[in-house]
């Protein structure tokens, strides 16, 4: 019963986050001066909180087409011409690496940017798990190749960044022109609230923060209303959804590496330290 309950659930959440709800649907046809949003993460960053955050909201929904990566991205005619296909209350989720011309196409076409970010220890475990579970990854053998969770953690932490393979200090340094890049940055310990580790003061911030910066106005009643349907397994990605687990899947050799990996890359991001928000 908990697994029908489960596709009931991811089955609703679709309906509305692809905007085919009544109440979007009249939307979609009457309020041309949504906002059209574009939204990059490093994969693993918590993708779709930041998905479901913005179409949680009244006036926006995800455009119907996948996740948009560097492989995929000239399907549409490449940024130029995917920019030109956003409508307005439209949102498109992508993994799309840093290009000084990026920001200057989208916002020609009247495209908001959003980035979302996350503790780069955190990602280096999700992204570990999601390799290791997704029989479709490009790097799975590597990571069934290793048995244990510690050296499958350290298949990310290459301190030559070059070297072939998932690294993330590369990927770091290919998304980090978007920290200053993008209109708005939001941090994926900020939007979770607490049923992820976080706070409701915080999340009810940053939520206010972002759909002002979307021009959307907006009310403390709804941002808590919002914040509390927030931390969902409705995702297809979904598996732990806190912050912070990476206290729990580092040994001191793993943290090390991590440390002689990234550098001050942890800095740049905003991560010094062990500061989990």
């Amino acid at each position: 019963m908990a697994s029908i309950g489960g596709s009931v659930s991811k089955a609703l959440w679709d309906v509305r986050r692809f905007g085919l709800t009544p109440s979007k649907l009249v939307r979609r046809v009457h309020d041309p001066g949504a906002p059209r949003v574009f939204c990059v993460s490093i994969p693993k960053a918590g993708t779709h909180l930041l998905e479901r955050a913005l179409c949680l909201h009244p006036e926006l929904y995800r455009k119907l087409i996948p996740t948009v990566i560097p492989r995929n991205v000239e399907r549409w005619g490449g940024m130029e011409g995917l920019a030109r296909r956003i409508r307005p209350g439209q949102v498109v989720v992508s993994h799309i690496k840093w290009d000084p011309a990026h920001p200057r196409v989208l916002q020609a076409a009247g495209v908001h940017t959003v980035f979302l970010v996350r503790d780069p220890r955190d990602i280096v475990v999700s992204y570990t798990h999601y390799a290791t579970s997704d029989k479709d990854h490009r790097f799975r053998q590597q990571y069934l190749d290793r048995e244990e969770l510690e050296d499958r953690l350290r298949i990310m932490l290459k301190e030559d960044a070059t070297e072939r393979g998932p690294s993330i200090a590369r990927l770091l340094d290919q998304f980090a022109g978007w920290l200053d890049g993008a209109e708005v940055v939001v941090r994926f310990e900020d939007l979770i609230g607490s049923a992820g580790g976080g706070d409701e003061e915080t999340q009810r911030a940053t939520l206010a923060r972002l759909f002002g910066a979307l021009g959307l106005e907006t009310d403390p009643a709804f941002l808590s209303a919002l914040g509390a349907k927030l931390f969902s397994s409705s995702s297809p990605t979904f598996r732990r959804g806190a912050m912070g687990g990476w206290r729990q899947d580092f040994d001191p050799e793993t943290e090390a590496r991590f440390n002689a990996a990234v550098g001050d890359r942890l800095d740049r991001y905003g991560y010094g330290g062990h500061h989990d928000g």
